[in-house]
């Protein structure tokens, strides 16, 4: 079949480089875009529409972006691995504009398919989705803990970005299997659809062996230990030799922060630093001592979205103090300064108090570890460990596993676990008293 027999139309755009045309004998009378890719091959891309002057308008972009493309993967095809990784952290980016996936998850995505999938694929040599073997991922777990992490921080030259925060490290078990299962859902909801895979891949996961709470790297503080990271916290709050990214008003609400999370017991990151003064409510309640004096106290009623498990739950905390003194501080800062957040009603709780924006946990951990260090305990604990203290101090108080696991979120059998620990803990002298001298009980004899 001659050429000219194949189109209806053909014109010119980019001397030998890009053709607008129409196909003979088509339902559709929309227009097609003809690239030239080297070596005597063309790529063809439809324009999606029967307007000639769109049409034009469209080719121009698509010719760009096809040579951008040929650039970046080698390839014009549309299947390239890359392309895809492409196409899939777009509609995760419009899942997460819909409210359908969290910004944390899509983060995750993004990083994992612009980063780790591309370049295992050059690893092992793939271009294309038709280059990867069945059992190709196999070595991915192997990779991503020797090779992979270290990608981590690096810009597209391998270059360490001004923003890294120097924590590269192997990640873990539970990292690697999330990503696994993103992977899979790649083949699952993209590849197998379009029929450029027959079936997602098999992606071994390591178990995960649920440890005690008591020995677990996000274990609760010890009384001792908590009232010297307290004070020490409070120290490093008033100092007066700051840096310039650490002004004072953000490091005082970074340690009240600390506090309430000590007393609430959230999840810090995904609960703690999404709360708005609307689901909060804060009453007086007085105490009689053993003493015989009255104590008020403040309690905070909080309703928090529990992300993890898609429902929201509503308790009554000690710690109200702590949210009345921030927002009296968050009221100091702003009479000294104007143009200081000011809180409202829908704002956040936690807020940079210059800006009113929502804190960053990366920076608050990384305040947090450098406490922890100054005290010689920088692997002992970490932020999670506030979560961990409030379950343990609950339940040492007597209050029962279900208003606890209620609380916080967490199961009963997690709860449980803790309890277990601590019930352990506290029968000690119990379960190793010995008796000396004492005649051993007669249990009498047998008859045969």
């Amino acid at each position: 079949m001659t050429e000219s027999s194949t189109y209806k139309h053909l014109e010119e755009l980019i001397p030998k480089k890009c053709w607008l045309l129409q196909w003979e004998k088509r339902r559709s009378n929309s227009w097609y875009c003809k690239i030239y890719t080297g070596n005597r091959k063309y790529a063809y891309r439809t324009l999606k529409t029967e307007n000639k002057e769109i049409a034009k308008e469209k080719a121009y972009e698509v010719f760009a972006e096809v040579l951008t493309q040929i650039k970046s993967t080698g390839s014009a095809s549309p299947k390239t691995i890359r392309n895809l990784c492409e196409r899939w952290v777009k509609r995760q980016e419009m899942r997460n504009a819909g409210g359908n996936l969290s910004t944390t998850l899509f983060r995750a995505h993004r990083f994992l398919f612009q980063v780790y999938v591309p370049n295992y694929a050059e690893y092992k040599g793939w271009k294309l989705v038709k280059d990867i073997p069945h059992d190709g991922w196999i070595e991915y777990r192997k990779w991503r803990m020797e090779e992979g992490w270290k990608l981590i921080g690096l810009d597209e030259n391998g270059k360490e970005r001004k923003s890294s925060n120097h924590l590269r490290q192997p990640p873990k078990d539970s990292t690697v299997n999330r990503e696994a299962t993103m992977i899979q859902e790649w083949f699952k909801f993209l590849l197998v659809p379009e029929k450029l895979a027959n079936a997602a891949p098999v992606i071994q996961k390591a178990k995960q062996r649920r440890e005690d709470p008591s020995t677990k790297r996000n274990r609760p503080f010890s009384p001792s230990d908590y009232s010297k990271i307290q004070r020490r916290f409070r120290k490093w709050a008033n100092e007066k030799e700051l840096t310039k990214s650490q002004k004072p008003e953000w490091r005082m609400i970074v340690y009240l922060f600390f506090l309430i999370s000590t007393n609430v017991g959230w999840r810090p990151d995904s609960e703690g630093l999404e709360i708005t003064w609307d689901r909060l409510k804060i009453r007086k309640r007085t105490t009689r001592l053993p003493n015989g004096e009255n104590k008020d106290e403040w309690i905070a009623n909080l309703k928090i979205w529990d992300r993890k498990n898609s429902r929201e739950r509503e308790g009554n905390f000690l710690g109200g103090e702590y949210f009345r003194r921030l927002k009296e501080f968050y009221i100091e800062c702003n009479s000294k300064d104007p143009s200081f957040h000011l809180p409202s009603r829908n704002s956040l709780i936690f807020a940079d108090p210059k800006t009113g924006k929502r804190l960053s946990y990366t920076s608050i951990s990384y305040a947090y570890k450098n406490v922890l260090d100054s005290l010689g305990m920088k692997d002992d604990y970490t932020f999670y460990s506030c979560r961990s203290f409030y379950v343990n101090e609950r339940l040492k108080e007597g209050v029962e596993v279900f208003t606890v696991a209620k609380q916080t979120g967490h199961s009963i059998q997690i709860c449980n676990q803790y309890y277990a620990a601590l019930d352990i803990q506290s029968r000690a002298d119990e379960a190793t008293r010995r008796t000396y001298g004492k005649k051993k009980a007669d249990e009498g004899e047998s008859l045969f």
